[in-house]
């Protein structure tokens, strides 16, 4: 249920997750647009509590007849740990849910399948922000099969939108509303070098190390 959807979104502690588990390498982020992006709508956000998760559980009405599934992919560490977390968060608030680790093959087929309650995933955006694939009817990765007229409507709008932060705005007040998926966080990638070692590194999104080869190491002689 929507309700019950909404509920989950206030469970999650970003902040907590970014610094806990991923060592403060990325931005929590309440809709799937980084932070950093002009179109991210801080307006929109709402703030977090200690009380809040089971408060909206217990608006929701949720009365749990059996433990939920929460997919995740078991060859990364920092994932299984998070997906742990939300599991644990989850079940506190009133909605018992079980962390479900699988290997990289079995954890896409079931993704493939829709055999899941709840999965945790990482999506690659491209940069114009098109969240068609992940949101709209028969998206390529909207594996929960969501389908709604008016995000599909709102999707369309953003595309063709001269003012693309109104159209953006628009989106995740939508995506606010009815919490189709529950965005975590941005990641992000450092390279860390000793003072004065590394000249001319460029690290790019994709590929930390790019230019590598063009670059000067600065070695000190004992």
């Amino acid at each position: 249920s929507t309700a019950l959807r909404q509920a989950l979104e206030v469970c999650l502690n970003r902040e907590h997750i970014v610094s806990g588990f991923f060592s403060g390498h990325g931005r929590a982020a309440q809709f799937p647009l980084s932070p950093l992006s002009s179109l991210y709508p801080e307006e929109l956000e709402v703030p977090s509590s200690a009380d809040a998760p089971a408060q909206a559980v217990h608006r929701a009405a949720y009365a749990p007849e059996r433990t939920l599934t929460l997919l995740v992919n078991g060859e990364n560490s920092f994932k299984t740990a998070v997906a742990g977390y939300l599991a644990d968060s989850f079940t506190a608030a009133g909605v018992p849910v079980e962390a479900r680790v699988l290997p990289w093959e079995e954890y896409a087929a079931a993704l493939a399948a829709g055999d899941f309650d709840l999965y945790y995933g990482e999506v690659r955006l491209t940069a114009d922000w098109d969240l068609s694939p992940l949101l709209s009817t028969g998206g390529a990765l909207n594996y929960g099969g969501w389908s709604n007229q008016e995000t599909d409507t709102l999707l369309a709008a953003y595309g063709a939108a001269e003012n693309r932060a109104a159209a953006m705005e628009a989106l995740c007040r939508h995506l606010r509303q009815q919490s189709p998926i529950l965005p975590v966080c941005f990641k992000s990638s450092s390279v860390l070098t000793q003072a004065g070692v590394l000249e001319g590194l460029i690290p790019t999104a994709s590929e930390p190390l790019h230019n590598l080869a063009d670059c000067t190491v600065h070695l000190r002689e004992n």
